[in-house]
């Protein structure tokens, strides 16, 4: 490879590909193969991409939902207040990311929750990094990786919103550094850091379950490294060690965390309701998001396949990687839902961006002759370096149309929080979002949203639900306010509003417009109208 020391791999050039690798670099091909500071260029320039997002959106719901969460989790935890049973919901455990994002949350507002994941997303990137350039023997395929990674669409939105998917990759980008670095140890710290790389990964599944769909690249690129430096014995016993471990730390997680936990597990991940998007609009957008390092990721796999120095353990490791990029698209169609699709095509992105930077590395070689190799050398990585640029760019478009995919609630927010007072209910589409932004006046329990809602009429003692509840708590006059966006539940909050327009209890107070990458809509905000008796009342349920 370009100027490096002997590769512990037998992805190493033959003579003549070494003395051309040997020979001076000059021009782009030094700058790639300089140490330290052409990663630290990569890193500031995903950093710009993310930070240009950070200020531009109010919180969206998922990002309110873990904040929100994370605050009570902290009072929870100082003051032993009572909170809701949150594990039965969520789809990561709620007492890992939400109080560190909560913590973040505190000190800086939602512009410092964001910057806590542009955090973990930079070490990821690193941690990609370091991982190429050990499996594949090249600091130039190294950062052509975490350039790809780190400038792709997912990489630049999750590195501007708080939740705990940056977290959740960077621990398995973690688990798999630790366990391609125990490749170069010695036996007794090579089971010390494949433990530790385990423990991460028992981490990461913690902190979003969906993060196990990728537990098995994790330990066949460990195993597979393993063999690659120790031989193929060395590499299936760490891959034993690996998988064992890693099944008996969940088994005990499992365990330990109690039916709630159970309860959340298997609703958000293991029996995930089926949605109503086609497979092709699931596609779509995987191929929108990444689908440019699935291309290179597949061409650089099958160039090490047939290349004259491929050998098993570096091959199975290239398709492994190469894989991991079509899990989550392969997940969500079968679940048939772009809900999250942005996001979890991100991880297996960073598998897939160590083959793809390879491949990048490979184009020069393409002539048989060592000296017209080395004459193309700096044309050739200087049109790599514009497809890296080019994909960033591609990225950047994609990102900034996923972040402005919900509305600005400033003005509804604004509005909401002169009239809050305590003891009301409110039922609000965004309810996350106003949970969280108005947590000091409204407490969780007492906001409702147009997703379920469960109500028991005092008079009769019936229980209802959704439609039939939230009519008889119109007509009941049960809600304080009343916030509908016509977003992801236009055709409930349509009905809502023929409720308020049959029973006449609430009186429009204003309508706010707003703008997503959708399209316009506008929130409508209803408040209580004038009455000359006492109402009827509920409770819910």
């Amino acid at each position: 490879m370009l100027g490096i020391t002997p590769p512990l791999n037998p992805l190493a050039a033959d003579r003549q590909q070494a003395r051309w690798a040997d020979e001076p670099a000059r021009g782009l091909a030094r700058l790639l193969t300089a140490r330290g500071w052409p990663l630290i260029i990569i890193l500031a320039i995903q950093a710009a991409l993310s930070l240009r997002l950070v200020w531009t959106a109010t919180a969206f719901q998922d990002e309110a939902l873990y904040l929100a969460v994370g605050h009570l989790e902290l009072t929870h935890l100082q003051h032993h207040t009572p909170i809701p049973d949150f594990a039965t919901y969520l789809s990561g455990a709620p007492v890992l990311y939400p109080p560190l994002g909560a913590i973040a949350d505190s000190l800086g507002g939602l512009a410092a929750a964001r910057l806590l994941s542009l955090a973990f997303m930079l070490v990821a990137t690193v941690l990609l990094h370091g991982v190429t350039r050990r499996v594949l023997s090249s600091r130039t395929a190294a950062c052509f990786a975490a350039a790809l990674f780190g400038w792709i669409g997912p990489a630049q939105f999750l590195g501007a919103f708080a939740t705990y998917d940056a977290l959740a990759l960077t621990l398995l980008a973690l688990a798999t550094w630790l366990g391609v670095r125990a490749a170069s140890t010695r036996l007794p710290a090579r089971l010390m850091l494949i433990t530790c790389g385990c423990v991460a990964l028992v981490v990461a599944d913690a902190t979003k379950y969906t993060a196990t769909l990728f537990d098995p690249v994790v330990v066949m690129v460990v195993a597979l490294a393993v063999w690659q430096a120790r031989g193929r014995v060395a590499g299936l016993t760490a891959g034993a060690v690996m998988t064992l471990l890693t099944g008996a730390l969940l088994a005990v997680a499992y365990r330990q965390a109690g039916p709630s936990y159970a309860q959340g597990i298997a609703s958000t991940t293991l029996h995930r309701a089926t949605g109503a998007d086609s497979v092709t609009a699931v596609l779509t957008l995987s191929v929108k998001a990444t689908g440019v390092i699935a291309v290179l990721a597949i061409l650089g796999a099958a160039a090490v396949t047939f290349g004259r120095q491929r050998n098993a353990p570096t091959t199975a490791l290239a398709w492994t990687m190469a894989a991991a990029e079509f899990l989550a698209p392969a997940e969500q169609a079968r679940v048939h839902t772009t809900v999250s699709a942005f996001k979890h095509v991100g991880y297996g992105a960073w598998f897939a961006s160590s083959v793809a930077g390879y491949l990048l590395v490979l184009l020069p070689r393409l002539s048989v002759h060592a000296r017209v190799r080395a004459s193309l050398l700096n044309g050739t990585l200087a049109v790599c370096t514009a497809m890296v640029i080019l994909a960033g760019t591609i990225g950047a478009s994609v990102a900034d149309a996923q972040y402005h995919d919900w509305p600005n609630s400033s003005a509804m927010i604004a509005t909401l929080s002169g009239m809050s007072r305590p003891g009301g209910y409110y039922l609000i589409e965004d309810s996350n979002v106003a949970a969280y932004y108005l947590r000091a006046g409204i407490q969780w329990a007492e906001i409702d949203n147009t997703f379920y809602f469960g109500y028991v009429n005092t008079k009769t003692g019936k229980y209802v639900s959704n439609q039939p509840a939230y009519a008889a708590a119109i007509r009941n006059r049960y809600f304080t306010t009343i916030v509908l966006a016509f977003g992801d539940t236009q055709t409930v909050d349509q009905l809502i509003l023929q409720d308020i327009s049959r029973y006449r209890t609430y009186r429009l107070l204003k309508i706010i417009p707003y703008q997503t990458s959708s399209g316009r809509g506008e929130y409508k905000i209803f408040t209580l109208a004038p009455v000359a008796k006492a109402p009827a009342h509920g409770r819910r349920k």
